[in-house]
């Protein structure tokens, strides 16, 4: 039975017992909770595809873009009570600042509930009402 201020050997560092506890149950929660979600990563590659999530699973959607040539990704289909939008897509610009590279635009998403649902998004310019998009990413999202 440990006496007061007595201390816990671990290798060559004596930690007081309570900081081994709480480390400890620090592990415990942070398997826990990557147990019960996981990210899933969806980029260009994978259009035309089909994925399938957890409920409770995120979502992160990685399309490549060039806003400075006017162009923006829009989301054209989703089922928003399935699919749930974690804040605005934010720009991911390229490594080297060169201009007019090419970077990501990255949304996030969350599983919400169970079914079936088509992610469509299209590359377009917003002001260009009957242009086709240059570009179109679908995705079949299934969540059990």
């Amino acid at each position: 039975m440990p006496v007061k201020g007595q201390h816990h050997r671990l290798g060559r560092i004596h930690l007081p017992i309570p900081i081994v506890a709480i480390f400890a149950m620090m592990l415990i929660f942070v398997a826990v909770a990557n147990a019960q979600t996981r990210l899933t990563d969806v980029s260009d590659p994978d259009n035309g595809g089909a994925l399938q999530l957890k409920k409770g699973d995120d979502l992160q959607l990685r399309l490549k873009s060039t806003p400075g040539t006017g162009y923006s990704w829009q989301i054209d289909q989703i089922d928003k009570t399935m699919l749930i939008q974690q804040g605005a897509p934010i720009f991911v610009p390229p490594p080297k600042q060169i201009p007019g590279a090419e970077g990501h635009t990255v949304w996030h998403f969350l599983a919400a509930a169970p079914g079936r649902s088509e992610l469509d998004l299209e590359y377009i310019r917003p002001w260009e009402k009957n242009a086709a998009p240059a570009r179109t990413f679908k995705l079949l999202v299934s969540i059990k």
